[in-house]
């Protein structure tokens, strides 16, 4: 199949600035959102708040053993 000049200028991405073209693109595609519910969404809260906690923990337990470990080698024991 040919694709004739038409085609192409149709198929090109056009290169003007046309907010009203953007932001009704921007609609339809959160049309086909699929949204979570109430209890769905207190889940995943429930699920982020915990797995930042949990990280957090690591990230500061982590860091104060090694802050320990590194003031016993640096200065060989004395506080």
């Amino acid at each position: 199949m040919a694709v004739t000049a038409d085609k192409r200028a149709e198929q090109r991405p056009s290169s003007e600035f046309a907010p009203a073209r953007f932001l009704r693109e921007v609609y339809e595609e959160l049309r086909k959102v699929v949204w979570p519910t109430g209890p769905e969404l207190y889940r995943y809260t429930l699920i982020v708040i915990f797995t930042v906690i949990l990280l957090g923990a690591f990230i500061g337990g982590t860091d104060y053993l090694l802050t320990t470990i590194a003031k016993r080698v640096i200065y060989n024991g004395a506080p």
